[in-house]
């Protein structure tokens, strides 16, 4: 059980090196950003659809950091399209992550986040269905994985209150990170970039703890 727990943290870090290489080497290496620059232009959906893609199963697949692609989208794009193509994604992967917990339950969710933090969760959550306090636990999961999701399909906490919850906080947070974020661009790119390792850094203290 101990090998098998191993292998998998394991897959999870090489999964999220990998995730961080592809998107944030373009912001280092100035040939790939002109490329990148080159396909956005002539490509116009590429991005959304790259971006909506991969925030899906950064989300779905919870120890996959969605930073990096966070990070590089608002650096290629103006912050609103940036915001909304994330949005769009990581909302998409949340619900699909809801409905996988509650149509398949444990023996599934096991092989796509980390089921103790889960459980924690799902304790939770199954002691308090108060709408308001299922906000409060979605805010917490945004500076952690998103496990809630997962959490909240395994309860019997209603579709509704769910969906309500993760768009009231998701929201505002993808507009004030991407807002913001556009702004340090405009004065500087190493602060966003300092920023972005900021916040990829708190995500490793997460999951060094989820573990």
């Amino acid at each position: 059980m101990n090998a098998l727990k191993d292998k998998r943290v394991v897959l999870w870090l090489a999964g999220g090196i990998v995730v961080t290489a592809l998107f944030l080497f373009p912001l280092f290496s100035t040939d790939t950003f002109g490329f990148v620059e080159k396909i956005i232009g002539k490509y116009p959906y590429a991005a959304p659809l790259v971006i909506v893609v991969s925030k899906f199963f950064t989300a779905l697949f919870a120890p996959l950091p969605g930073a990096p692609i966070a990070i590089a989208s608002l650096t290629f794009l103006p912050w609103w399209k940036a915001a909304l193509y994330n949005f769009i994604g990581s909302e998409i992967g949340v619900v699909c992550a809801f409905f996988i917990a509650r149509r398949f339950r444990e023996q599934v969710v096991a092989y796509v986040a980390p089921l103790k933090k889960i459980h924690e969760w799902q304790d939770a959550v199954s002691r308090r269905k108060q709408f308001w306090t299922f906000v409060a636990f979605r805010i917490f999961s945004q500076a952690a994985f998103d496990v809630v999701a997962y959490a909240a399909g395994l309860t019997k906490i209603p579709f509704r209150i769910f969906l309500a919850a993760i768009l009231l906080i998701d929201a505002p947070i993808h507009i004030a990170f991407f807002y913001f974020g556009g702004l340090a661009i405009r004065y500087s790119i190493y602060l966003t970039l300092f920023g972005g390792g900021v916040l990829l850094l708190l995500l490793a203290v997460a999951k060094k703890r989820t573990y």
